[in-house]
C-alpha cells in the first residue's frame, strides 16, 4: 500500500472533495482519483460512493473503516518522524508552566549549557495536568505546585525548590489591604475570586475554607490568573494565590492570613522512562543537580 495514496485519501474522505484534496497538496485532482483507484482495488472494496445519483460524496462502510486505521496510521508515523528527528538532533524535553516555571528558568538557562538549544517546553497551565503527564510518562520532568510537600509515587522524584504561604490579593482601596493579617472570621462574608478545578490552587482553596469553617463562600471561579487579578485589582473581590503568580504586580496589595496552606513548588522527574534517550537523561541529572543547588 502506497503511503501517499493513504494521505491523500485521508484528505479526501474528511472533505469529501476532490477539488480541496487537490488544492491542499498541491496536485492535479485526476492524481487524488487515481490515489482512490489504486487503494480500491488493492482493498477489493468501493471506499468512497461517487455515483452521480448522489449530489455528493459519501463514505462507504469501508471507507469509514479506513479513515479511521488511516488517521491512526498517520497519527503514529507523525510520532516516529518526530522521535527520529528528535534523537538525531539530540532534543530534550522539560515540562513547563510559564506561571511557575518560567520564574526559575533565568536562573537555570545560563547554567544548562549545550542543553539551553535543544530543549522542548511541553506547556501546560495546570500543575496538575502537568503531574500527570510526568506520571504517565509523557513528559519526563516538569516544575509544578503542588499542596503536598511529597507525593506517594515510587517512580516520582520529587526535588523541593520552594514553599510559600498561600495569600489575598486585594486592591489598595480594599478595607482589607490595612491589615497586617487577616483571620477567616474576617473574611465569613467577602467574595473571593479564584483558579478553577483542575488547578491546585482551587484545591487548596476549597480545603482552605472548609476547616476555616467558611460556608459556601461566594467565589468566581476562572481559568486564567491574569483574569483573577485584574478582577480583585479593580473590584473588593478578595484573590486566592501563591505569591509566585503574583510577583510585579502593580495594583494589587498582599494580605497575610492567619494559619495560611502552603504551596509547594518542585522539580518531579519520572525515573521510570524506558525510552529515554541518554541525552534526555543527562539533561534530567543536570536539573536535578541546578534545582538542588538552588533549594540550598
Amino acid at each position: 500500500m502506497n503511503l501517499q495514496d493513504l494521505v491523500y485519501f485521508n484528505h479526501l474522505a474528511k472533505t469529501l472533495s476532490f477539488t480541496a484534496t487537490a488544492q491542499h497538496f498541491y496536485v492535479s485532482q485526476p492524481s487524488i482519483s487515481m490515489a482512490l483507484k489504486r487503494l480500491e482495488k488493492e482493498l477489493d472494496t468501493v471506499l468512497i460512493d461517487r455515483r452521480r445519483i448522489h449530489k455528493n460524496l459519501h463514505l462507504t462502510e469501508t471507507g469509514e473503516i479506513l479513515l479511521k486505521h488511516s488517521t491512526q496510521i498517520l497519527t503514529t508515523i507523525d510520532t516516529i518522524s518526530e522521535e527520529i528527528h528528535d534523537l538525531k538532533n539530540e532534543v530534550v524535553y522539560f515540562g513547563f508552566l510559564p506561571t511557575i516555571g518560567g520564574r526559575f528558568m533565568t536562573q537555570f538557562m545560563p547554567r544548562l549549557g549545550k542543553f539551553s538549544s535543544s530543549m522542548k517546553l511541553i506547556e501546560e497551565e495546570s500543575s496538575d495536568v502537568m503531574y500527570d503527564l510526568v506520571q504517565k510518562g509523557q513528559v519526563p520532568l516538569a516544575i509544578i505546585g503542588s499542596d503536598v510537600a511529597s507525593f506517594e509515587d515510587s517512580n516520582i522524584l520529587q526535588i523541593p525548590l520552594k514553599q510559600e504561604e498561600m495569600a489575598l490579593w486585594v486592591s489598595p482601596d480594599n478595607p482589607l489591604a490595612q491589615k497586617a493579617v487577616v483571620t477567616a472570621a474576617d473574611i465569613q462574608n467577602e467574595l473571593f475570586v479564584s483558579l478553577t478545578q483542575g488547578y491546585t490552587h482551587e484545591r487548596i482553596f476549597e480545603e482552605w475554607t472548609k476547616s476555616n469553617h467558611i460556608e459556601q463562600p461566594q467565589t468566581l471561579y476562572t481559568k486564567e490568573i491574569q483574569t483573577a487579578l485584574s478582577i480583585a485589582s479593580s473590584t473588593n473581590m478578595l484573590a486566592f494565590m501563591s505569591d509566585i503568580l503574583v510577583k510585579d504586580r502593580p495594583g494589587l496589595v498582599r494580605v497575610p492570613i492567619e494559619n495560611a496552606p502552603k504551596f509547594y513548588i518542585s522539580l518531579i522527574v519520572n525515573n521510570n522512562l524506558k525510552n529515554a534517550t541518554y541525552f534526555q537523561k543527562e539533561f534530567n541529572e543536570k536539573m536535578i543537580e541546578l534545582t538542588q543547588d538552588y533549594a540550598k
